[in-house]
């Protein structure tokens, strides 16, 4: 990550008590403990008969300054593996970054190189079942940070093409002559701090399309199958340059997401509509990631994978990080990114970064602990890692996503299948307690949580059974993860009810209710509802205004009675009738 004075556009195991470092960390609460405050009723439908998708997505991170400490501590190495992590990226162009090509030569393209550290480093990915993602050059406020001694084309205020090219050549070459599979690959990060953000410069652009060419080209003639982007291409007028003036193929789409740039910008609220909106559906900077992989797609006959290379929360850093970030608001923040980049297709979702210091942060302005999800002074996560953990380790590459939906924005639901266990995370988005109803699934369920019933000081995972045939009350802010084996998973029924007059009409706008869900009777005069097997209370409205002095009142149902509210038995598909009177409002003036 740069520094930045603007935002930076930026698969679960069956449930069992966690045996391995993190088995400590589980708390098993009582899931079931009402608050005192009032609850909002929700209800998360689940349908596990209908796939809607095949899943992509894995879990990556950020190796910053803390690469060094990450490739020589086994605990982090051993969180980073637990969790599942599958990408893993690495800068060359930080004074703290690892840097193989100590001196460059120019005048003949070649470097004086010592590879030990990224080789260890590149052995330590690998080890925990990750790859590694090289992100070569930069530029700085001085210019562009490359190896001491390469030259920078005073036109351009770049090196020049040839040079880098080559330099990026020896990183595919070393690592084809030792036996080590890197793929990923970045040509320059952000190199909107170059070309520009808004507006984008074209002559800019073009310079850094010539460099990128070159690199791309020439790597590739090294390793044909190496994976190279760059992140900022999905911005509209970057992609739709690239396409029109030669830009080279790109092997994946690449943004990077931040959702604020400076402590306290934004609401908590704002923070997370904004987790689900920016490069998700339309919104003010251009293109979403659907929409770039339908321009690519129309324009080069190609559809590309997506990845989120770099996010956070924030990207505040000078005077200190936002402190929400371990906060549980940041650990929701990062759910709903990530849900979102499931459903949207993503391959990865790169999070910045592992590690960071809160002793650190307490020496700053803001207190925030830095960008990190593992705390580096005592190598515990922090909340987001949690997130990362319960995604991780149950969700893989071709897992179907299931039909799933919640009847209000505060929840957010996302069911899928993964090794015979249908899982269903659930994201309250709002500090306030919300009662959840699950329809889709009966018995008995695993559930692990985080909310606030621990502090993000000292987080914990909490874990028990649930009878998911009663009610889940969520206390604000939580990120939940409910399993239960397919096999207990109940099919789900439609209930039509069709009103109509005593002569036969449709009735539209009558409020019709059955258990604790309601609806109103479309054009035709009906109202479907999906629900599983059980007994049920079902009611309609009357009298019905009706307009010009006429009011409905009920007459009865199809099977006799004439009450406004009948209890029901569903053990498959049914159709009611309720017929209704029509009624003249006689009114007497004195």
């Amino acid at each position: 990550m740069t520094k930045k004075l603007r935002p930076t556009s930026a698969r679960i195991l069956c449930l069992v008590l966690l045996s391995t470092i993190l088995a400590n960390a589980f708390l098993v609460l009582p899931m079931m403990v009402k608050p005192a405050a009032a609850q909002a009723d929700v209800l998360v439908k689940v349908d596990s008969s209908r796939i809607i998708a095949m899943n992509n997505f894995s879990i990556g991170f950020m190796l910053d300054q803390e690469w060094k400490g990450y490739a020589d501590n086994s605990v982090r190495r051993g969180l980073a593996r637990d969790a599942g992590f599958k990408l893993i990226r690495v800068f060359d162009w930080k004074s703290t970054s690892p840097h193989p090509c100590t001196q460059w030569n120019e005048s003949n393209r070649t470097g004086t190189c010592n590879w030990t550290d990224i080789d260890t480093l590149v052995q330590r990915i690998l080890e925990i079942g990750a790859q590694p993602m090289f992100c070569l050059g930069a530029s700085g406020s001085d210019g562009p940070l490359i190896p001491s001694g390469m030259a920078v084309n005073p036109d351009t205020n770049l090196p020049y093409p040839e040079s880098f090219a080559a330099y990026a050549s020896d990183w595919v070459r070393h690592f084809k002559a030792n036996g080590l599979p890197v793929r990923f690959y970045e040509i320059w990060n952000e190199p909107w701090t170059y070309f520009g953000w808004e507006p984008v410069a074209p002559v800019k652009l073009a310079n850094y399309m010539q460099l990128f060419n070159a690199a791309a080209a020439s790597m590739r003639g090294e390793n044909p199958n190496l994976l190279i982007s760059f992140d900022f291409i999905v911005r509209k007028p970057v992609l739709d340059y690239w396409l029109a003036n030669g830009g080279a193929d790109v092997d994946y789409l690449d943004f990077h997401k931040y959702d604020s740039w400076s402590v306290g910008q934004y609401t908590d609220a704002e923070l997370l509509g904004r987790a689900e909106s920016q490069y998700f559906g339309t919104w003010p900077m251009g293109y979403s990631v659907d929409d770039a992989r339908r321009v690519w797609l129309n324009a080069r006959g190609k559809l590309l994978p997506v990845v989120g290379s770099e996010g956070n929360l924030n990207s505040a850093w000078d005077g200190g990080t936002d402190p929400k970030i371990q906060q549980l608001v940041g650990a929701v923040w990062t759910a709903l990114v990530l849900r979102m980049g499931i459903m949207n297709g993503l391959s990865y979702n790169i999070y910045y970064s592992l590690s960071s210091s809160a002793s650190w942060g307490k020496k700053t302005s803001t207190g925030g602990a830095g960008f990190g999800m593992i705390n580096a002074d005592v190598n515990k996560p922090w909340y987001p890692y949690y997130v990362q953990y319960l995604l991780g380790r149950n969700l893989a590459p071709g897992d179907s996503l299931v039909d799933s939906a919640s009847s209000i924005d505060d929840v957010r639901a996302l069911a899928w299948i993964h090794n015979g266990m249908l899982n269903v995370l659930l994201i309250c988005k709002v500090d306030q307690p919300r009662t959840v109803y699950l329809q889709g699934v009966a018995g008995q369920a695993s559930l692990v949580k985080i909310d606030n019933a621990v502090p993000w000081t000292t987080p914990a995972l909490q874990s028990g059974a649930v009878n998911v045939g009663e009610p889940l009350i969520m206390n604000g802010y939580t990120v939940a993860l409910l399993q239960a084996p397919v096999a207990q998973v109940t099919p789900t029924y439609t209930v039509t009810v069709n009103a109509s007059t005593t002569d036969g009409s449709p009735l539209s706008g009558i409020q019709v209710t059955l258990g604790s869900e309601s609806k109103m009777t479309d054009s035709s005069g009906k109202a479907e509802f999906s629900v599983s097997a059980g007994t049920y209370t079902l009611g309609v409205q009357s009298p019905v205004a009706g307009g010009s002095g006429i009011q409905y009142i009920l007459a009865q149902w199809t099977g006799g009675g004439s009450q406004s509210s009948t209890s029901i038995t569903v053990n498959g598909p049914a159709t009611y009738g309720v017929s209704y009177n029509a009624q003249l409002i006689v009114i007497r003036r004195s």
